[in-house]
């Protein structure tokens, strides 16, 4: 996810607005409510009534590794019952194990959305930011 200033479709706007995009879900933060497109339609939703939760991750990168990311770890693809690398596989290559920022919306009236970070002080700060409007 890359975040984004743009101005939603159908909407007539005089500025830019922040936006995250989620696959078919794009939430555009206006200054008094949430905007969702998605594939069943449009909808807006009052940040009162916007949940907002921030979790810290730990996965598996089995592709290319952010930047800006943390390794805390490490692991193997095949891994033996002893933590090990299985020796039965010899493309067995160690994989990282990366700390990324989640931050999940979710709603009453059905918004789901899971977005993960790159970089852990980037939730923390979206919820200090929000905070004042979110229900958190």
């Amino acid at each position: 996810v890359r975040p984004s200033f743009s101005r939603p479709p159908r909407v007539q706007c005089n500025l830019e607005l922040p936006t995250l995009k989620a696959g078919k879900t794009t939430l555009y933060f206006f200054p008094d409510r949430l905007l969702i497109y998605d594939a069943s339609g449009i909808g807006a939703l009052a940040y009162p009534d916007l949940k907002v939760d921030t979790q810290i991750s730990r996965f598996v990168e089995a592709e290319s590794v952010p930047g800006d990311s943390q390794q805390v770890d490490s692991t193997w693809r095949y891994v033996n019952k002893k933590g090990g690398p299985d020796r039965r596989f010899s493309n067995n290559p160690q994989l990282p194990i990366m700390q990324y920022g989640v931050l999940a919306f979710s709603s009453v009236s059905g918004l789901s959305a899971l977005f993960m970070c790159s970089r852990v002080d980037v939730t923390a700060a979206f919820r200090t930011a929000f905070a004042p409007v979110l229900r958190v």
